[in-house]
């Protein structure tokens, strides 16, 4: 016999047979939620690859190759993150892409310590050195709107992290009524 993995939901644990209990859809009280925090998340990606491109082209600008080179792996990256769960994850295993969404969710957020302290260095700089004073030059501009757009996609990302592990903990504890499977025994009723 085979012996239950544990998960991070305390004394829950998931056997083989136990899978076969998990329906084949979302729970009705959360299809509408989980297809929303779905299209979110594939939105987010989107905006996260127009910005690892708008980044790869101002390091090109600048001449910043160490970073160019980050910012095309960011890029692969993010391909990747929307292409495998959306290929390997579809229909019946709706919960794995749940499950891979707030793993690659709760990474990125992390990730997003480097960008941000790059993005507040980068404006002091140029605040001291007076580069916003007078007319700036383009590489100034496509800073500051690189700048923007990287705290907007910070928010955002903390933002559906936080709605992704809302969601996957309330299912976890059965909140949606239809589906508990740490109890299901196969019995109707």
């Amino acid at each position: 016999m085979r012996m239950a993995s544990a998960t991070l939901n305390g004394e829950t644990t998931m056997t083989p047979g136990e899978e076969d209990n998990i329906p084949k859809a979302p729970p009705l009280g959360l299809r509408e939620r989980y297809i929303k925090i779905s299209w979110a998340y594939v939105r987010w990606c989107v905006g996260m690859f127009v910005w690892s491109m708008l980044c790869i082209v101002y390091f090109v600008l600048t001449r910043q190759t160490e970073e160019m080179y980050i910012a095309i792996g960011l890029g692969v990256i993010l391909l990747s993150m929307v292409l495998g769960p959306a290929f390997l994850f579809g229909g019946e295993t709706w919960y794995k892409r749940l499950g891979w969404m707030v793993i690659l969710l709760c990474m990125f957020s992390l990730m997003w310590v480097y960008p941000m302290i790059a993005v507040g260095l980068g404006l002091r700089k140029r605040i001291q050195e007076g580069r916003y004073s007078s007319i700036p030059h383009l590489t100034d501009m496509w800073h500051l709107v690189l700048s923007l757009m990287t705290v907007v996609l910070a928010l955002w990302t903390f933002v559906l992290t936080k709605r992704v592990v809302k969601i996957t903990r309330q299912l976890a504890r059965g909140e949606f009524g239809e589906m508990d499977i740490r109890i299901h025994d196969g019995t109707a009723g």
